[in-house]
């Protein structure tokens, strides 16, 4: 993670850019097939796995008062480290990653912080107070554009994003050595 906090990372929501400043970038992928989060805020997708590990995956635009997101297979999903922990952030459109600028002097150093949205601290669960559709039902509305072949493919994906964990290859039936004897 040699990009730690150096670099600056644009997420495009429908309406708006948001400008992030995260504890590091993992990685940049197509939208896999996420799994719905019950108890979860209203800007979680839904999430998925990656490389062994539980990734939830947010819209910037529905945190900030935008619609669900109709998904497509085009979408991606740029992993963060957010308070030590992976994130994803959904974008519709290619995410921009360009260094921070030098601090001008007589500026302090929390003033390179240039983003609106903390991600360290953003609440993942719902409270009593948000009230809205379950987690099956937010994730049927950001897939209801989605055909059947372009669920398939986001499963495809899912499961290829798994061998890029070091899972190893399924066996085939090979003889060893000894058998071949």
């Amino acid at each position: 993670m040699g990009m730690q906090r150096s670099y600056r990372v644009l997420v495009h929501s429908a309406r708006a850019v948001h400008p992030l400043v995260p504890d590091g970038i993992d990685t940049c992928l197509g939208l896999p097939r996420l799994t719905p989060l019950e108890q979860t805020a209203p800007w979680v997708l839904g999430a998925f796995d990656l490389r062994g590990e539980l990734v939830p995956v947010v819209s910037l635009g529905v945190l900030t008062g935008e619609r669900t997101p109709p998904a497509a297979a085009t979408d991606l999903v740029l992993v963060v480290l957010a308070a030590g922990f992976p994130l994803g952030l959904y974008s519709g459109r290619p995410v921009c990653i360009e260094p921070l600028p030098a601090p001008r002097r007589g500026l302090a150093h929390g003033a390179r912080r240039q983003g609106g949205i903390d991600l360290s601290r953003l609440r993942l669960t719902a409270t009593d107070k948000v009230k809205g559709p379950d987690a099956e039902t937010r994730l049927a509305r950001f897939e209801r554009r989605l055909s059947a072949r372009a669920l398939e493919r986001l499963e495809l994906r899912a499961r290829r994003y798994g061998d890029f964990a070091g899972a190893p290859p399924p066996t085939t039936a090979a003889w060893s050595p000894a058998q071949h004897r």
